[in-house]
């Protein structure tokens, strides 16, 4: 009877041990996932050009709902756009401090307030950036999409194009294209 119980005991170790694995490789996957987001965020802030009167004394890339990236945008801050600083501002709510940001990132979290959130920025030269899924299609300019363990970039280019935004080819070659 013992070594039944000890083979129990040792897949009940094995499962645990499993479970807790899978769950640390999940979050793990996520926080790489919003790590890699963050460098595309700041590629784009590099590589996309704004109209001469956007930016203020800074340049501000604003997240908007809960914020998924952690510590992952710190590091962006020690940089700048076209000699402009670039300031992280994390926003609860949708009020309208959004309209001060360079760069939108819309969270997850605020999917349902997605449309609030587009409708007062369109037109508008803030690039709105999000991984919430079918965002380009519903009026952001740019969704991040997992796919197949990679992360693609949809860019909704006339929703770029109407702001006087303009973004590079080399980041555009990246990407695919929602041409509306």
């Amino acid at each position: 009877m013992r070594p039944v119980f000890y083979y129990f005991f040792g897949f009940l170790l094995i499962v645990g041990l499993w479970g807790n694995l899978s769950s640390r490789a999940e979050a793990e996957n996520v926080d790489s996932k919003y790590t890699l987001i963050s460098a595309y965020i700041y590629n784009f802030t590099q590589l996309t050009t704004w109209p001469s009167n956007a930016v203020d004394e800074a340049f501000t890339v604003c997240v908007v709902g809960q914020d998924p990236f952690g510590a992952n945008l710190e590091p962006i801050k020690s940089r700048k756009v076209n000699d402009k600083r670039i300031n992280i501002k994390h926003l609860s709510a949708v009020d309208g401090t959004v309209t001060a940001c360079n760069a939108l990132f819309v969270s997850g979290s605020e999917m349902r307030n997605l449309k609030a959130i587009l409708t007062p920025l369109k037109g508008t030269p803030i690039l709105t950036m999000s991984d919430i899924s079918g965002f380009s299609n519903l009026g952001g300019m740019v969704e991040f999409k997992l796919e197949d363990g990679k992360i693609g970039i949809w860019v909704a280019l006339s929703q770029v194009r109407v702001t006087g935004l303009s973004i590079s080819s080399k980041l555009l070659s990246l990407a695919n294209m929602n041409i509306r």
